[in-house]
C-alpha cells in the first residue's frame, strides 16, 4: 500500500503530491531529487503585544486564584469531592503555566 505525501515545489512553494510529474501551480517538473522539502516551511509567529501579555497575565492570575479559592472551599474529608479538587488543580496548573508563558513573553518581547 503506497501513501501519498505532499512535497513543496522548489519553484513556487506550492504543496504538491509526490506522485505528480509536475507542479500543478507552475508546471515545474517534480523529479525525485534530494532537495525536495518534505516538511512545509513554518512562518515565525508575530510576538504578542504588551496589551496581549497583560491580558494573558490577568487571565492566568484569575484562573490561579479561582483554583486556589475553589480548592480551599471543598471539604477534603469526603471522597465524593475528588472531581471538584481535580478541577481546582487543573485551574491552578493552567494558571501557573499561563503565568510562566506570560513571564517568558514579557522578558523576550522588546517593547
Amino acid at each position: 500500500m503506497a501513501f501519498m505525501a505532499m512535497v513543496t515545489c522548489s519553484e513556487c512553494g506550492r504543496a504538491v503530491s509526490n506522485k505528480a510529474a509536475a507542479c500543478i501551480g507552475c508546471g515545474a517538473p517534480l523529479g525525485v531529487s534530494p532537495d525536495i522539502n518534505y516538511v512545509a516551511p513554518t512562518k515565525a509567529a508575530t510576538p504578542p503585544s504588551p496589551a496581549q501579555i497583560r491580558r494573558r497575565t490577568l487571565l492566568s492570575l484569575t484562573a490561579l486564584m479561582m483554583g486556589v479559592f475553589w480548592a480551599s472551599m471543598v471539604d477534603h474529608a469526603h471522597a465524593s469531592h475528588r472531581l471538584p479538587l481535580f478541577l481546582a488543580a487543573l485551574l491552578i496548573i493552567g494558571g501557573l503555566c499561563g503565568l510562566l508563558v506570560s513571564l517568558v513573553h514579557s522578558v523576550t518581547v522588546k517593547t
